[in-house]
């Protein structure tokens, strides 16, 4: 399998002007779908060590560091706070409203590649589904999951690029009390439903879980919330391309019936 770079990828708002081997709309194209601690990186991961998958480009996160954000900035600067990322992300698609979708739509491709199907991860909202079924062969796995257990694998991730600058909830004491005030803080509260909201706060604490770090989890996940509407892109996909469109729950469904299902719904994707 050959790992694409971002730095192979260039943006070319008019098709017309690259050789069609290099248009990525002219490639067999998996796109992942989901909202943070969906389990795109293990889907990814049992995706390219269960099937024949050619290339994978860039992650969603080096596309837009690469390519989006020193567009939006004008300068190559990292921006490692997550909220700060949301917000730059969101006026760029202002500018260009199928967001990340319209840069897939751009991308060229690196001259020579694998035969066989480029996986990608990913996309979020109805916007970037929408604009990214231009691509007549691309494919589309939806990986639900609630926030809830979102915000559980963001606690136990530790992902150092989940931080976010001045979004805690001052308390940094353990205890149901201290997490519950946090969740409220951050409007948790208005992602789930009250008896979920208790059953959270007491297994958070139960299992001594610092508040900060829900607060953190839980910061990204509203914030993620307010730009990007899951149920709306499965909506759309479900309506637009039945055909081309897979849905799993990855809190109830194994990584590796993900890509048995994968391979079961689309088998031409395994030609390589």
């Amino acid at each position: 399998m050959r790992r694409i770079t971002a730095d192979e990828l260039v943006m070319v708002q008019d098709p017309s002007a690259v050789p069609k081997d290099k248009r990525l709309s002219n490639a067999s194209l998996l796109i992942l779908v989901g909202l943070t601690g969906a389990g795109k990186s293990t889907t990814v991961e049992r995706l390219t060590n269960d099937l024949p998958v050619a290339a994978l480009l860039p992650d969603r996160r080096s596309v837009t560091d690469e390519l989006i954000l020193p567009m939006m900035t004008g300068n190559r600067s990292p921006v490692s706070d997550r909220v700060e990322r949301f917000r730059l992300t969101a006026a760029f698609k202002e500018r260009h409203p199928g967001g990340m979708g319209d840069v897939l739509r751009w991308l060229t491709l690196p001259a020579v590649l694998p035969s066989g199907a480029i996986l990608f991860d990913g996309l979020r909202g109805e916007a970037e589904v929408t604009s990214a079924l231009a691509l007549p062969a691309a494919r589309f796995l939806v990986l639900e999951c609630a926030p809830e257990e979102r915000l559980w694998r963001l606690c136990g991730r530790n992902d150092p690029f989940d931080g976010t600058h001045g979004r805690e909830t001052a308390a940094t004491g353990e205890g149901a009390e201290s997490i519950r005030a946090g969740l409220v803080e951050q409007k948790f509260d208005s992602l789930v439903s009250g008896d979920v909201l208790d059953r959270l706060t007491r297994s958070l604490a139960d299992l001594n879980i610092d508040p900060a770090v829900v607060s953190r989890g839980a910061a990204i996940i509203v914030e993620e919330s307010r730009h990007y509407d899951p149920d709306a892109a499965t909506a759309a996909l479900r309506r637009l391309a039945p055909n081309r469109t897979l849905v799993v729950d990855t809190a109830a469904t194994r990584p590796a019936d993900v890509a048995a299902a994968v391979a079961a719904k689309w088998p031409d994707l395994m030609d390589v």
